[in-house]
């Protein structure tokens, strides 16, 4: 018998716990005695050592509030080698408790670069997730091999649609015609490449979608445009996203989508009880979500 896929995973955990979160894991050292570079005398190992432990406290305080965690692989590889062993410890720990777990890594090639990259990500190494973001800019032909992989490993991918920072419409919403911005497209090709992958009991395929809480409007259309797709949804808090802008992207049931924050959640406070905090944000962005859509 097949395992469970990533998305039949996620979905049952949401309904097992009632939550939508995903919180984020962004490393910034400085912004915690615990972790601050200077007091450790700039020595990299020491510092992923205590990356590893904030993370993993935080973890314990929040593993039955959330529906998955997402890794933010650039602040680990800013940390040099031994922040992305300080990556695969956390990726390995938070898998050990069958928790999903997300790598934001946004990555993208061609050919036998996108299969190695699909490998290291979405195969059985030690930097292995259960989803990875990737950036469909070269082509539908360089996510190809995401989407075997994830397909063949059980695993998921989520490709950038519409993402949250402002300057996502340099881009994203130029149109290729009257009323068709440039994402519409991509989400277009991303439904279609999802309709041609297996779809799991919960009704969805491996091929999911990054769209912003920041754009409520494009958001409720990307809904309706990927029915078979998990969205996941950053730019919640501290850059502007609220509960009520995100309540579109649920479908009934409250599945179909999972909001992350990363400030929001991890760096509340420079004393010890840091994990402490970040539980209490995490049942309050977790309520105030639910409340959102179950109003919509």
């Amino acid at each position: 018998m097949d395992s469970p896929t990533f998305g039949e995973r996620l979905s049952q955990r949401i309904l097992d716990l009632d939550s939508r979160v995903c919180l984020g894991i962004d490393p910034r050292p400085a912004s915690h005695p615990s972790t601050d570079p200077e007091r450790l005398g700039y020595d990299a190992a020491r510092i992923a050592r205590s990356v590893v432990s904030y993370f993993l406290a935080i973890i314990e305080r929040t593993q039955d509030l959330v529906a998955c965690y997402k890794l933010q692989s650039a602040f680990f590889e800013s940390l040099g080698v031994a922040g992305i062993g300080a990556m695969a410890e956390l990726l390995a720990e938070i898998r050990s408790h069958d928790i999903p777990v997300i790598l934001d890594a946004k990555r993208g090639d061609i050919a036998s670069s996108a299969e190695a990259y699909a490998e290291a990500y979405l195969g059985t190494g030690e930097l292995t997730c259960d989803a990875l973001t990737i950036n469909p800019y070269l082509g539908m032909d360089s996510l190809e091999p995401f989407f075997q992989a994830a397909h063949r490993y059980r695993r998921g991918v989520f490709v950038l649609v519409k993402t949250s920072n402002p300057g996502s419409r340099d881009f994203q919403d130029c149109e290729l015609a009257p009323g068709r911005p440039l994402y519409r497209r991509v989400a277009e090709a991303v439904a279609s490449a999802a309709s041609r992958h297996t779809i799991d009991p919960f009704g969805f395929s491996p091929i999911g979608a990054v769209v912003g809480a920041t754009h409520p409007r494009p958001l409720a259309t990307l809904r309706r445009t990927l029915p078979q797709s998990y969205l996941l949804i950053p730019g919640y808090g501290a850059q502007g996203g609220s509960s009520e802008a995100v309540a579109a992207a649920f479908l009934p049931e409250g599945l179909g989508a999972v909001v992350n924050s990363s400030r929001g959640l991890t760096y509340l406070t420079r004393e010890d009880d840091f994990a402490e905090r970040a539980e209490l944000a995490a049942r309050r962005m977790r309520d105030d979500i639910n409340r959102a859509y179950r109003q919509a």
